[in-house]
C-alpha cells in the first residue's frame, strides 16, 4: 500500500473518533460502540451492546488531559451518558486525546450596600479605586498614590506605586537622577534641600533655584498634606465649598462629599457650620435634646444649657421650661409658683465664733415698687411666743422690684443697689432657736413668716388687729435645716425668691451666705 493510501485510511478512521456525537434521543438508551484500529490499517467494529451504560465521574472539572499518540495499538472509545440535570453536561471522549469538561454557573444576589473600600469606585479619601489613603488597604504596584503608605510596596514614585529601579538604591547619583538616588522621573522624588531640575523632582513639588523647597500654604500648588491648592490638611486653612478634600476636617463646612467640600446642612450627620452638636443647635438647626452640646439656652429643646450641655426639664434649674407656668414652678411636674410680694429671703442667725455677722435679708419679688411705710420685722422668742425685738424698716422708703433690703449691724456695708437697716446692736441680735421665729408685718397684716428649729404656731405680735399668728407656712421647716456655730451657713430660699407658703420645700441650707445678693446653695 502506498503512503498516500495509508494516510487517507488512517484519517478516515480517526475523524469519527475525534467527534463528540450528541444523543439521538434524550429519552432513549445509551448507545455505546467501540472501534479498534491497528497499525496495518485494518478495522474492526463491534455493534451496540445491552450492557448497563457507563457513568462518567468528574473529579476535577477544570482538568484537561491529553495523551500523545504512540506506535502501539490505540483504542478509541466514545461514551455518552444520559443525566437528569440539565444544567450540567459531562462528555468523555477517548481517542488519541481525552478531555473532561464540566460547566457550572453560579449566581449570587445580595441587597447589602458595598462599603466605600469595595464599591468599585474611586471616592472618599482613596488615591485609587478602593485603595490607598488613610481608610482603605494600600494599592498594588501600578496604582495611583500620594505617599509611600498608599502602596503595598511602601514605595510611591511619581504618584505611582512600585519599587524603584536598582540604580535608585545604589547610593550614587547616576542616570537621570538630580541628586543621589532621587529625582529624574525614574527614582523617588527628592527631599527638601536636595537638587532638582523640575518641580516633579521634589516631594514638595517646589523646585526653586534647582533646590527642593519645603511645601507651604502659599506656594499655589497641591503638596504636603493639602487636599487642594494651599488648603486642607493639618497646617493649612480649611478648603471652601467645591475644593477637593480627603475628609470633613479639610473643609470649612466640615462636610466632604465624594471628595468635594460641600455646604453644611442640618441633615448631614456632621457637626459643622454654626451647630453646637451634630445637626442641632445654633441659629439654623433645631434645638438639641438633653445631653448634647450647647452654648446658650436657645441651643436646647428644654431651654437649659448648663456647663455647655443641654439639660432636661428641672424644677431647680432657674429657667422656665417644660410645662412650667413660671420659673421652676407650676405645670404638671413642679410645685406651685411663688407668691409675689415682699418676703424674708435669707437669715444668718448663728456664726462659728461670736454672732457678729448676723443678718436678715428681704426681697421684693414683684414687678412694682413697694412702699415700706408701716412695715416692721418682729423677732419672736419661741420660749414665750412674744417679740424680743421689733425692727422698724419704714425709714428705708420704697423697695424696688427685685431689690434687696439687708438688716445687719451698723458696720456692715450693703452691696451696691441694696437697702440697709441697722440692728440696735452689733452682736447677738438674733436668737439661735429651738425654736425662734421672724414675722414680717405691714400694719395689721402678716406679710411673711419663718419659724426655725421647731414650730411656733401661737406667736403674740402685740399688734392690735393682728394679735396671735402662726409662723409656720405649710409644713414646718425640718430640724436638720438649721444654722450652725461650727460651720459657715445660712437659711435661704432656693430657688432665690421662691415663696410657695411651704417652709419645708422653700427653705434650704447654704454654705455661701449672700446678704444683699441672690441666694446660692
Amino acid at each position: 500500500m502506498s503512503k498516500l493510501s495509508y494516510r487517507l485510511g488512517f484519517a478516515l478512521l480517526v475523524l469519527p473518533a475525534c467527534s463528540n456525537p450528541a444523543p439521538a434521543d434524550t429519552d432513549g438508551d445509551t448507545d455505546t460502540s467501540t472501534s479498534t484500529s491497528t497499525t496495518d490499517g485494518t478495522q474492526t467494529t463491534a455493534g451496540p451492546t445491552t450492557d448497563t451504560p457507563t457513568t462518567s465521574t468528574t473529579v476535577d472539572p477544570t482538568v484537561s488531559t491529553t495523551d500523545s499518540s504512540t506506535t502501539e495499538s490505540v483504542t478509541s472509545t466514545t461514551t455518552t451518558t444520559e443525566t437528569t440535570d440539565t444544567t450540567d453536561t459531562a462528555s468523555t471522549t477517548d481517542s488519541t486525546s481525552t478531555t473532561d469538561s464540566t460547566s457550572t454557573t453560579e449566581t449570587t444576589s445580595t441587597t447589602d450596600a458595598p462599603d466605600q473600600c469595595g464599591d468599585g469606585e474611586k471616592n472618599g479619601d482613596e488615591t485609587d479605586t478602593d485603595c490607598g489613603g488613610p481608610t482603605c488597604s494600600p494599592c498594588t504596584d501600578g496604582g495611583t498614590c500620594q505617599v509611600d503608605t498608599d502602596c503595598d510596596s511602601n514605595s510611591c514614585i511619581n504618584e505611582v506605586c512600585g519599587l524603584p529601579p536598582a540604580a535608585c538604591l545604589d547610593g550614587q547619583q547616576n542616570n537621570l537622577e538630580t541628586d543621589i538616588d532621587c529625582g529624574g522621573g525614574e527614582c523617588p522624588a527628592c527631599a527638601d534641600d536636595q537638587i532638582c531640575a523640575v518641580p516633579e523632582d521634589c516631594v514638595s513639588k517646589v523646585c526653586t533655584d534647582e533646590v527642593c523647597v519645603a511645601a507651604s500654604c502659599e506656594d499655589q500648588i497641591v503638596n504636603g498634606e493639602e487636599s487642594d491648592v494651599d488648603c486642607g490638611g493639618l497646617t493649612c486653612d480649611k478648603c471652601v465649598d467645591g475644593d477637593t478634600c480627603n475628609g470633613g476636617n479639610d473643609c470649612e463646612s466640615g462636610v466632604c462629599d465624594n471628595s468635594v467640600c460641600s455646604p453644611a446642612t442640618c441633615e448631614d450627620t456632621e457637626k459643622n457650620g454654626s451647630e453646637t452638636d451634630v445637626d442641632c443647635g445654633g441659629p439654623d438647626c433645631d434645638p438639641c435634646e438633653g445631653g448634647l452640646a450647647c452654648e446658650t439656652n436657645d441651643d436646647c429643646a428644654e431651654n437649659n444649657c448648663t456647663n455647655n450641655v443641654c439639660v432636661g426639664v428641672s424644677c431647680q434649674d432657674g429657667i422656665q421650661n417644660g410645662g412650667e407656668t413660671g420659673v421652676d414652678c407650676g405645670g404638671p411636674d413642679c410645685g406651685s409658683c411663688p407668691i409675689l410680694g415682699l418676703i424674708i429671703n435669707e437669715i444668718d442667725y448663728d456664726q462659728v465664733d461670736s454672732d457678729s455677722e448676723e443678718f436678715i435679708e428681704l426681697l421684693n419679688t414683684t414687678a412694682a415698687p413697694i412702699d415700706l411705710a408701716d412695715h416692721k420685722v418682729l423677732l419672736i422668742n419661741g420660749s414665750n411666743n412674744n417679740p424680743y425685738a421689733t425692727i422698724d424698716i419704714s425709714g428705708a422708703g420704697s423697695i424696688q422690684p427685685n431689690q434687696y433690703l439687708v438688716i445687719a449691724k451698723a458696720a456692715f456695708v450693703a452691696p451696691n443697689g441694696a437697702l440697709k437697716v441697722n440692728f440696735a446692736g452689733s452682736v447677738d441680735q438674733i436668737q439661735n432657736g429651738s425654736p425662734d421665729g421672724i414675722a414680717l408685718v405691714s400694719g395689721t397684716t402678716l406679710v411673711d413668716a419663718l419659724s426655725y428649729e421647731g414650730p411656733i404656731t401661737m406667736a403674740n405680735t402685740n399688734i392690735v388687729g393682728l394679735g396671735v399668728v402662726s409662723l409656720v407656712e405649710g409644713t414646718v421647716l425640718p430640724m436638720n435645716i438649721q444654722d450652725s456655730n461650727t460651720e459657715k451657713r445660712s437659711l435661704v430660699r432656693l430657688p432665690n425668691g421662691n415663696d410657695t407658703n411651704n417652709a419645708a420645700t422653700d427653705w434650704k441650707l447654704s454654705a455661701n451666705p449672700t446678704p444683699g445678693a441672690a441666694n446660692v446653695p
